[in-house]
């Protein structure tokens, strides 16, 4: 095989990774997270490193089906992955801590990501301090 032939071939599997996302985050959206949660882990099977999906899967367990012990498994995944997802869905920062993703650099994740992961942070302060801010 030649190195263009491997390279097509990886570009291919890579726009199989990315298409499953899409049908993915189509599915949260229509609130069929079964069905989102699928096809996370089918990406997940092709790019088992990618720390966007693992915590658009977290947030999806989460969110969506309520199963935050499986949630925390895939946070901790992205966080080991990308240093910034970690500072972004850290469940252990104190209490107190200024509710901000702004200064983080998350380049290369898309907005709808960055606001679910905000949404996400909110929700977790509000869980701890039992209150809505």
């Amino acid at each position: 095989m030649t190195k263009k032939q491997v390279w097509n071939k990886k570009e291919e599997i890579l726009n199989e990774a990315d298409k499953m996302v899409l049908q993915a985050d189509i599915f949260a959206f229509e609130s069929r997270y079964e069905d989102a949660n699928s096809y996370y882990d089918k990406a997940l099977a092709i790019v088992p490193g990618n720390a966007d999906v693992w915590a658009f899967k977290g947030i999806t367990l989460e969110g969506g089906l309520g199963r935050q012990e499986e949630a925390l498994k895939c946070w901790e995944t992205a966080k080991r992955l990308d240093h910034d997802i970690a500072d972004a869905v850290d469940m252990t920062k104190d209490e107190e801590e200024e509710l901000n993703i702004d200064g983080l650099d998350l380049t290369g994740v898309s907005d709808s990501c960055k606001e679910k992961i905000r949404k996400l942070m909110l929700q977790n302060k509000e869980s701890k301090t039992g209150q809505k801010k």
